[in-house]
């Protein structure tokens, strides 16, 4: 019997590169010949740290937090990137301009974000080569298309994103790097109807769809995977009888139709950090392994495919 191919899977580690650390030691951790992200690399936001007083001041999350030594200050930046925020040093009159800046502070962020994917990139062909175990990466919603250029360049980590991925020589993988429309506005968005072209269209190019493994970051509409809190317009979270957040499904429906109609042996999925589990669509596996990437945790999903069908899942927190 043909040896199970295993991988580990995470998705939105949103910039922290602890949990990109993690990840990348997981593949001698839990044994797995494929390491796997599916979007959502990319942090959300910036620190500005400038000089004050003989020491630094950082604003993190509107709210300014003083260092007084080099030890401290390298300490708050490491601390800022476990969580996912890019530290940036600077001058308190430079963040002022760039505050009230948009589009320059837009590019400042993406010149930044592009700088961190490519120390990850460097970082895992380091690590890894010589292992044999591969590291493939994947784009979402929060992501920008010029990621996609530092992934394809690269001579070690695979680009998952428009191409069918061959997993070995039983299982092949297509990938959607896009969620449906979301109530932010994200970079990488599509309405249902092109969600389901792209997915007609790479899943007319698998030579086995039903051993396939379907790398959809949003995921299908109406399951466990894809419960949210209810936004009003101005998007504050809609609260229930008993104090907590009212819960819908936020998932695509052009994703739930596709894995019905072409039943592939696993469906992989991330997008809503708060909906970690396991749903069956048919003989269909769909798994989101949630995400806690502000903490510096990594949640991620072993699985063991076999020829025909998946022989072990497991939800993993490190």
């Amino acid at each position: 019997m043909a040896k199970a191919t295993r991988i580990f899977f995470v998705a939105d580690l949103h910039g922290s590169e602890r949990c990109f650390r993690k990840f990348v030691n997981a593949g001698k951790v839990y044994q797995a010949q494929i390491l796997l992200i599916g979007g959502d690399i990319a942090g959300k936001t910036i620190t500005p740290l400038w000089p004050e007083n003989g020491g630094w001041t950082g604003l993190y999350l509107g709210s300014p937090r003083s260092v007084q030594n080099a030890t401290d200050l390298a300490k708050f930046e490491e601390d800022l990137r476990a969580m996912g925020s890019i530290p940036y040093r600077t001058s308190r009159k430079e963040w002022e301009e760039l505050s009230h800046d948009r589009s320059r502070a837009d590019a400042l962020f993406k010149q930044l974000a592009l700088a961190v994917l490519q120390n990850w990139v460097d970082l895992a062909a380091s690590r890894l080569r010589g292992t044999g175990i591969r590291a493939l990466i994947g784009l979402g919603n929060d992501d920008f298309d010029e990621m996609e250029g530092i992934l394809g360049r690269s001579d070690y980590v695979e680009l998952t994103d428009g191409r069918i991925v061959r997993l070995d020589d039983r299982h092949e993988m297509l990938t959607l790097p896009y969620s449906n429309i979301t109530p932010w506005h994200t970079n990488r968005e599509l309405d249902e109807a092109a969600i389901a072209n792209r997915l007609r269209a790479d899943a007319g190019n698998l030579e086995h769809p039903e051993r396939a493994v379907f790398n959809t970051h949003v995921p299908p509409a109406g399951t466990q995977l894809d419960l949210a809190p209810r936004l009003l317009p101005d998007l504050t979270k809609v609260m229930g009888p008993g104090g907590e957040p009212e819960l819908v499904h936020v998932g695509s429906t052009a994703v739930r139709a596709a894995v019905e109609e072409f039943q592939p042996l696993l469906g992989l999925h991330g997008h809503i950090h708060e909906s970690k589990g396991f749903s069956s669509l048919g003989r269909t596996l769909c798994v989101n392994p949630g995400s806690a990437y502000s903490e510096g945790v990594l949640q991620g999903l072993v699985v063991d495919l076999e020829a025909d069908r998946v022989r072990s899942h497991l939800l993993t927190t490190g």
